[in-house]
């Protein structure tokens, strides 16, 4: 077809829910050997061979970690007023670490590993308080007052439902309205179900 394959940056990956029985060994096509992964990134995302959010989540993580030090010298400069510095980043963090969150299914510990990274970057906008002749760092709850209880996971929820009505709105045959809707009827595995993406929209609303 004389399509070029860059065997440098072309990988193989078998996405399934269970890896047992499966081929683990590269791909070899002619000379080129293609190296199979557990996971890439294709488009912003990383996409994991079992479905799987977190290494995205810690990729995002460390996009807006990226993100916080290019910029430090803003949000740590006593001259810009706070609620500027809360534009700031939520302008410049938030779209960078939560790109494509319409689609992701979160477990507590990744909703809990989103609002780490926020505080974080919070208590270094905010700096210490200094009572009396003792300065502390601020807690949770000062935090969220200052953010006015619309955190990270908050935002997140909020692309999700707003996802959900844009398909909703759909003409019937297309394709993302077909794959949110679809049932399948196979047999469960042993186990606890996996979470889906329709539970958390549901608990969302």
């Amino acid at each position: 077809m004389g399509l070029i394959v860059n065997k440098k940056k072309t990988k193989h990956m078998i996405v399934s829910a269970t890896q047992k029985g499966q081929q683990t060994h590269n791909w070899k096509v002619g000379d080129k050997v293609l190296e199979r992964v557990s996971s890439f990134k294709y488009l912003g995302n990383v996409i994991h061979k079992e479905g799987r959010i977190r290494e995205r989540v810690n990729d995002g993580i460390r996009v807006g970690n990226r993100a916080y030090a290019a910029n430090h010298h803003m949000l740590k400069n006593k001259i810009i007023k706070r609620s500027a510095k809360i534009q700031i980043y939520k302008t410049l963090k938030t779209p960078a670490v939560t790109y494509g969150s319409e689609t992701w299914t979160l477990t507590k510990s990744d909703q809990n590993l989103l609002r780490i990274f926020e505080r974080k970057i919070l208590r270094k906008m905010y700096r210490p308080i200094r009572e009396g002749d003792i300065w502390r760092i601020r807690n949770n709850e000062e935090l969220n007052r200052s953010i006015n209880g619309e955190d990270i996971v908050t935002f997140i929820k909020a692309r999700r439902i707003r996802w959900l009505g844009h398909v909703k709105r759909m003409e019937v045959g297309a394709m993302p309205r077909k794959m949110m809707e679809v049932r399948l009827v196979i047999g469960r595995r042993k186990g606890r179900p996996r979470l889906r993406w329709i539970d958390n929209v549901v608990a969302d609303l």
